[in-house]
């Protein structure tokens, strides 16, 4: 529970992790009333944060409906996946890798290839991609990256659905880690691309064989 909060970034925060934490699913409505009774504070607030995430595209306002997570969508996808590599890309070359670095890249790659769940899975992944990218200290690619990350989570969460997923996502960030031990930063990008272009190819043939749900 949230205490005396008063600031919409502060709330869409806590909206964000509960997102993240799949408490929050995708096409789900936000009722004003009820997260005003969740984290005990006024709905004036609540809406100015949501509004700030409607700008963002990671909630949508329907005219006469409210606040919903939105559906998810293969057109959506394909927009989203490319960018997210773009940012993370032109982070990682403007990067240097420290062998401390790459030790706690290490250590994000071991818990994630012991995630229990497909959830602990995405949020390991993120992890492992934020840690790639943390190095690269701009703010606004940072921003922009992590309310792309919050809104990609539901996607995320049906590729990491297949086990085998899961072990391909390892095996790219252990090519990943390599290619950087060995100072290929060039190699390092470009294994970064496949691995975005795995989840996203996954996704798109998923929704192309009308088999895409939304959770």
């Amino acid at each position: 529970m949230i205490q005396r909060i008063t600031l919409r970034d502060q709330i869409s925060q806590w909206l964000q992790e509960q997102m993240l934490s799949g408490k929050i699913k995708s096409g789900q409505k936000l009722s004003l009333a009820e997260l005003s009774r969740d984290i005990q504070v006024s709905v004036t607030p609540i809406r100015e944060a949501l509004v700030q995430m409607v700008r963002t595209g990671i909630v949508t306002n329907i005219s006469n409906r409210g606040f919903y997570i939105p559906q998810l969508s293969s057109e959506e996808a394909k927009n989203i996946y490319p960018a997210i590599y773009a940012l993370e890309k032109l982070a990682m070359e403007k990067s240097q890798f420290s062998s401390s670095h790459i030790k706690t890249l290490n250590s994000i790659q071991s818990k994630f290839e012991k995630a229990a769940s497909k959830e602990e899975a995405v949020r390991l992944d993120f992890q492992f991609h934020e840690s790639l990218t943390s190095v690269y200290h701009n703010k606004v690619v940072q921003n922009v990256l992590n309310d792309l990350k919050v809104r990609i989570f539901f996607y995320e969460l049906q590729y990491m659905d297949d086990i085998t997923n899961h072990q391909k996502s390892i095996g790219e960030h252990h090519n990943i880690l390599n290619a950087l031990v060995d100072g290929n930063l060039e190699k390092a990008t470009l294994i970064l691309q496949e691995n975005w272009e795995t989840s996203a190819s996954f996704i798109e043939a998923y929704y192309d064989n009308n088999q895409f749900v939304n959770h």
